[in-house]
């Protein structure tokens, strides 16, 4: 999974040196990938801080209006501006010309040039918060530009100023890939912890304590009726908050990471998602009847969750209730019901653990997905929701006001118990496959938070609770060190005794074809062995016949494929204006019905697995008579496997495939390919005209593929060239021709078409056909007796085999 991680977030963590681009490389060799470098705020390049003096009226245009603005130190620039709040004294943000911006916060960025509107010339442009992608930190009517007057202290602001200074938005985004198994790397805590034992950087992060609550008699009263399914459960009361905006910092940090403010509490909990990786939930506490219960939901239970989606729940789900019922679709969802608003004045802050698979069950189920969901699905330990609690307390007090007004609740289902493993040094240093020192060894798990013992060559470990899904022996023990140490510090050595072993026939030949097309111009596609049953059926497909998936994604991915073509049609639509011409072509597996099918009502019951089937698609698009490439692109294929006894026939089936433009070809009774023009009906429904697709069951082919082509020394002596022109019947085939020709003499070194012609001049049904001929002997020059008596031989041959007419 993909996460954003601000660098000025993770410097807050560990003590980091390293230019982005440093970081970026050297972490990416151990562990998480860093997959893009992003600035924080792409929208706010020669944007500045700037003080309109005066506004008159503009003189052709009644919503226009030109702005005397100060953008420096004796600098006033005039600007025309449409903002419906705009006034004199105020401080805006000015876009010089060079800046980029979204116009009125929508489209493709546009470049601000000085320019003239409605006969004002205009310097730049005063912009809104949406056009330099800030609309959800500061919030405006349409029309409205950013009044930095009301954001910021007077004190703080002078004109001239770059907008990303004040904002202190001059921080990179790092775009990281984290395994699905280090739920921990999600935080930013957690990937300040990973990166800095890859850098060897200190790591100052030091978890919040739980506040001093002695003298509090009052409880938030708690019962967990599953704890198999909640394992521990923390709750507080927090009265006399104040809800309302959150403060800039806080937002900054939440669009660092890609979410929006929705008002101060309820951005402390999703700070703290990002920061801990432990999702919270705060409830509005007027709004909860009784205590609150950790309970299965009732069969036909209703929920209406936060936005306003109903979803109907059974017994196998587990929900947050409270004496009316259900007010949290427990670590998925919070409730409209219990919801906070401007309000609500005392909450209870929840911070939980649940089972993983019953998180992943009821998301799936109900069609909903949440950034807690995706969290706790992976599995979250027991220990990771006292630290974030604790820290939820302490900056709910500094950000929101309030006192902490009732103990913290704790239930859990056991004690909790660390994990510890042991690894010898030996065995370490054989599973690398390098000499290692044991202290570095010691170090690096240290580092990474490991408690530390030993005796002898024998090192044992404690799993800190982060990792304490994540770790599961000894070998474990073993990767981490390998991986923070570097792969790429371990030499490539092949072990001794090890033979490569040798690619089955099929794999050769699935790479030769590949290579093959990518070097006749296609370009290679990839897309999902799973299709829509809408999609099949566009494209004249029976579904009944496809294996259908019982636990689906979505209905996108309802069914296995037992064709590319499909998939190939979608891909060709999505990118038909993107190019002029297309050709794409896929190489994968089909899943055909087994040999075992049973009818039933609905369609086929599948008693065996599919028959997985190697299978190459193309498709062509954009071109004249597209078809005549595909047939082109087989007829390549069928020469690299040297398959030469091939016939054609028009193709029999006329559902996907346009009935007179399709044929097939054929080795004896062997399917070898079908290729043609598709259907027009189903070509207008994914806005295609005129394409032609192909398709190649690879298993058959290979079947009928000759010896490797043999190759000889081109000859030293010249060639000699000579055309030929014949005239046949207009159904003989070219490459029938074509084949009596060069097996008519050895003499006789390439023919080549150039051209075919029927019409004016020749009689009905008749076309002419011309060819280069080019005969070369190896052992000296050829007389031209010697040609002659080939070519003689060879307009014998056609006129015996076709009754063809020398012209």
């Amino acid at each position: 999974m993909n996460r954003l991680f601000s660098y000025d977030w993770l410097k807050q963590f560990a003590e980091f040196r390293e230019t982005p681009e440093e970081f970026a490389e050297r972490v990416s060799l151990s562990g998480p990938g860093v997959e893009r470098i992003l600035p924080e705020a792409p929208y706010l390049d020669s944007v500045v801080v700037g003080y309109v003096e005066s506004v008159e009226a503009h003189p052709n245009a009644d919503r226009l209006r030109v702005a005397s603005v100060r953008i420096g130190a004796k600098k006033v620039v005039k600007i025309v501006c449409g903002g419906s709040n705009l006034s004199e004294n105020q401080w805006v943000a000015v876009a010089l010309p060079g800046a980029r911006v979204l116009w009125h916060g929508e489209g493709d960025p546009v470049t601000i040039k000085e320019t003239e509107l409605r006969g004002v010339k205009s310097f730049g442009m005063i912009v809104s918060a949406n056009e330099i992608g800030l609309g959800d930190a500061f919030p405006h009517e349409e029309r409205e530009i950013l009044d930095l007057g009301i954001a910021f202290e007077a004190q703080d602001l002078k004109d001239g100023t770059l907008i990303r200074k004040l904002l202190g938005m001059d921080d990179v985004v790092f775009y990281i890939e984290v395994t699905t198994n280090r739920v921990d790397a999600m935080g930013t805590v957690g990937m300040a912890r990973e990166t800095a034992t890859i850098l060897k950087r200190p790591f100052v992060w030091k978890p919040a304590k739980l506040p001093r609550t002695e003298d509090i008699k009052a409880r938030v009263k708690v019962t967990v009726h599953e704890p198999d399914l909640c394992p521990r459960y923390m709750a507080v009361r927090i009265d006399d908050v104040t809800v309302g905006p959150s403060s800039w910092w806080l937002k900054r940090r939440l669009m660092s990471a890609g979410l929006n403010s929705i008002n101060n509490v309820v951005d402390i909990t999703n700070l703290l998602l990002l920061q801990l990786a432990q999702p919270l939930h705060a409830f509005d506490a007027g709004k909860i009847a009784g205590g609150i219960q950790v309970r299965s939901a009732k069969n036909g239970e209703m929920i209406k969750a936060l936005g306003g989606e109903e979803y109907t729940l059974d017994e196998t789900m587990l929900v947050i209730a409270d004496d009316n019922g259900a007010v949290a679709i427990a670590g998925i969802k919070g409730g409209e019901s219990s919801g906070i608003g401007p309000e609500t004045m005392s909450i209870i802050l929840e911070s939980a653990t649940f089972d993983p698979v019953s998180i992943r069950r009821t998301a799936r189920q109900l069609g909903l997905q949440s950034d807690a969901q995706h969290r706790f699905e992976k599995g979250l330990s027991t220990e990771a929701t006292e630290p974030a609690l604790a820290q939820a307390i302490k900056l709910i007090l500094a950000e929101c006001g309030g006192t902490v007004a009732s103990v913290v609740t704790d239930i859990r289902k056991a004690p909790y118990v660390a994990r510890e493993f042991h690894v010898t040094h030996a065995e370490v240093e054989s599973l690398m496959g390098i000499e290692f020192p044991k202290t570095e060894m010691v170090d690096i798990l240290r580092r990474l938070g490991f408690g530390m013992k030993g005796k002898g060559d024998t090192i044992i470990a404690t799993v800190p609770w982060w990792r304490d899904l994540d770790i599961e022996s000894g070998r474990d023990l073993i990767e981490e060190i390998a991986r923070v140490y570097g792969y790429a510090n371990i030499p490539p050595v092949v072990p001794v005794g090890i033979a490569p072993r040798p690619m089955s026939a099929e794999l050769v030949w699935e790479d030769r074809i590949r290579t093959t097309l990518q070097g006749a111009g296609l370009t290679e596609t990839y897309s999902y062995s799973f299709v829509s049953e809408d999609l099949v059926r566009r494209c004249g497909f029976d579904p009944s016949l496809m294996l259908r998936v019982q636990n689906e994604l979505s209905s996108d991915m309802a069914l296995m494929r037992t064709t590319l073509l499909p998939s190939l049609l979608v891909t060709a639509s999505e990118n038909r204006e993107r190019a002029e011409e297309l050709r794409l072509f896929e190489i994968a597996n089909v899943y055909l019905p087994p040999k075992g099918l049973k009818k039933i009502k609905n369609g086929l019951l599948w008693t065996e697995l599919p028959d997985e089937q190697l299978e190459l698609g193309a498709v062509f698009y954009g071109m004249k008579n597209p078809w005549r490439h595909a047939k082109g692109v087989v007829e390549h294929v069928l020469e690299e496997m040297q398959i030469h006894d091939v016939r054609w026939e028009r193709a029999s089936n006329e559902g996907f495939w346009h009935p007179g433009r399709s044929v097939q070809a054929f080795s004896g009774k062997t399917l070898l390919a079908t290729l043609g023009e598709v259907h027009p009906n189903i070509a207008r429904r994914f806005k295609l005209d005129d394409v032609a697709c192909l398709h190649m069951p690879i298993e058959f082919l290979l079947k009928h593929v000759t010896e490797a082509p043999s190759f000889t020394q081109i000859s030293t002596f010249p060639p000699v060239l000579r055309d030929l022109a014949i005239m046949v019947n207009r159904h003989v085939e070219y490459a029938d021709i074509e084949r009596e020709i060069q097996n008519s003499d050895e003499l006789l070194t390439d023919v080549e078409w150039f051209d075919t012609y029927e019409g004016k001049g020749l009689p009905t049904g008749m076309k002419s056909v011309a060819v280069h001929l080019t005969f070369s002997s190896a052992e000296k020059t050829l007389e031209s007796d010697q040609v002659d008596a080939v070519m003689e031989k060879i307009t014998l041959i056609l006129k015996e085999k076709f009754k063809a007419e020398v012209r």
